[in-house]
């Protein structure tokens, strides 16, 4: 075994792969057994829908010149709509899979899928020690492949996991390497609900370099298959093209919000404190409101932040400045139960105690930290079989739909507290490598 990885404990290691291929395994069957033809939505038979909806369809309609956020698209291919607005780049990326017959992409995506959940255990896993332990890393992917957002992005196939891969990463390169955090703020950008408030707490955090690059690559990215589509939709005249791609992605948001499970009112899945209001007021926030909350949420993250930065005191990704950054981007503005999977990062790092700071945390707030980052990724009460069986009244719906909300922002809460109290006036900073507890 090279000197970054270790076995570890083998029993653990064992029980921790039985458990990761059991969890894989069902995951699959399910998928295979509820499969969604490609066509109009059915909530019964979900299997790769987001992958028909969100990847395959609009990925294949970029690469033939047809904007996938225009009716055409929706009226002539097997999909229960046009997209709504994620940055084009998303689909660009994921072009070559156009080139494989549909159901040979499914599978091909799974297993990419299933590579991605190792690939962030491993980063989680090393954030917090080394060298990386395989039976840590093996229970971290067992963890999100059992998680609420890890199991509905697999049996969907939606690209959720390269965006919290990509937040990840984006965050622990932020002030170390800001070329290669750029690179994962590109791909972050592909949803804005992701790169706003992210952008916003990167900022405050003083990694200003990486989000400089980060914009001009996602120009770039976004740009040029934008202009691409434009030009295809002008019939040659870019300005025309850009005049309807633009009317066509207001209209494409208009629809995505009329659709009954993204109310806030009615959603099982929002998790942003915006929507755990709303479902209690009866109130339908437009975007303006969205934005407007987004950053009276995010002024006081962003003060104890800076405060952090002025005073030296960077912990990183699987510290306090991590939970902080990681929890605000979730509480802010839009987020869905499967964007909870964020959370496996704070949640390791808490159970580990590493980096030191956690520690250093009284025991009754870690406690609390727990609990409230394993309440989220592992609530399977809101969900639409659950809900659907349990037909207890509206109030008791309100109750359940907004325990995720509730926790969250209890969370973001009790870290910021933690990061404001722990700002001391001293020189104090730690990464990833120097801060991650070494065992032999």
């Amino acid at each position: 075994m090279s000197q970054r990885f270790c076995v570890g404990r083998g029993r653990y290691l064992l029980l921790s792969l039985v458990v990761f291929l059991m969890g894989v395994g069902a995951t699959a069957a399910r998928t295979v057994k509820q499969y969604q033809t490609p066509g109009p939505f059915d909530p019964s038979r979900q299997g790769m829908c987001d992958f028909h909806n969100g990847i395959y369809f609009p990925a294949t309609a970029l690469v033939d010149g047809i904007s996938p956020y225009g009716a055409q698209y929706a009226a002539t291919n097997p999909v229960a709509r046009q997209i709504p607005f994620f940055l084009p780049s998303i689909l660009a990326l994921h072009a070559p899979l156009t080139v494989l017959p549909l159901r040979v992409a499914e599978v091909v995506y799974f297993l990419f899928s299933v590579a991605l959940v190792l690939a962030i255990s491993g980063l989680v896993v090393g954030s917090i020690i080394r060298p990386i332990r395989l039976d840590y890393l093996l229970a971290v992917a067992a963890a999100l492949v059992f998680s609420r957002g890890g199991h509905i992005t697999l049996f969907d196939g939606y690209f959720t996991l390269e965006l919290v891969l990509a937040t990840f990463l984006a965050i622990r390169w932020g002030d170390r390497r800001p070329w290669w955090a750029a690179v994962a703020l590109a791909v972050v950008a592909a949803k804005p609900t992701y790169l706003l408030p992210l952008g916003f707490l990167m900022l405050a955090r003083g990694n200003v370099k990486a989000l400089v690059i980060g914009a001009i690559l996602t120009i770039i990215t976004a740009g040029v298959p934008f202009a691409w589509l434009a030009y295809h939709e002008g019939d040659g005249d870019w300005i025309r093209g850009a005049e309807v791609l633009g009317e066509q992605i207001a209209l494409s948001q208009e629809i995505h919000r009329a659709q009954y499970d993204e109310s806030p009112v009615h959603s099982w899945t929002r998790v942003d404190a915006l929507a755990t209001v709303a479902k209690w007021t009866g109130s339908e926030p437009n975007e303006s409101v969205h934005l407007i909350v987004m950053m009276v949420l995010l002024a006081p993250v962003m003060f104890v932040l800076d405060r952090r930065r002025r005073r030296s005191i960077d912990d990183g990704l699987a510290g306090l400045t991590g939970a902080i950054i990681l929890c605000a981007t979730l509480v802010s503005i839009y987020h869905q139960s499967y964007d909870t999977m964020l959370l496996i990062m704070p949640l390791s790092a808490v159970l580990v105690g590493s980096p030191a700071i956690w520690n250093q945390v009284h025991a009754g707030w870690r406690l609390a930290i727990l609990c409230l980052t394993a309440v989220p990724l592992f609530n399977y009460l809101s969900t639409r079989m659950v809900l659907g069986r349990l037909d207890a009244g509206p109030t008791v719906e309100q109750i359940v739909t907004s325990i995720n909300g509730i926790c969250l922002l209890g969370l973001l809460i009790g870290v910021v507290y933690l990061g404001f109290r722990r700002s001391p006036a001293v020189t104090l900073r730690t990464n990833e490598i120097d801060g991650a507890a070494k065992t032999e």
